[in-house]
């Protein structure tokens, strides 16, 4: 997809250097790619946090407590909808 934006040379110019990218066009997708992947990891762990799995529980124990769709899943689900949101 193309598109057009309008940055700061010395901005442009830093994302290059931390992507390691010699073109600005590759260097701002790694830059976005990066950013969206550090993102979905700060979801995933605020859910862990909010509902962390069941340590000192054995085996059974969690078998047969387990929801079909864990709840950490579900609030993963929300928080990349939050952020999805402007």
């Amino acid at each position: 997809m193309r598109i057009s934006v309008e940055m700061e040379e010395k901005l442009v110019e830093q994302i290059m250097e931390m992507t390691g990218e010699r073109k600005m066009s590759a260097a701002i997708a790694k830059a976005a790619e990066m950013f969206t992947k550090r993102q979905k990891a700060v979801a995933m762990i605020r859910a862990l946090r909010e509902d962390p799995p069941g340590y000192g529980q054995t085996n059974d124990e969690l078998e047969e407590t387990a929801d079909p769709v864990p709840r950490r899943a579900i609030s993963y689900s929300a928080e990349l909808k939050k952020m999805r949101k402007p």
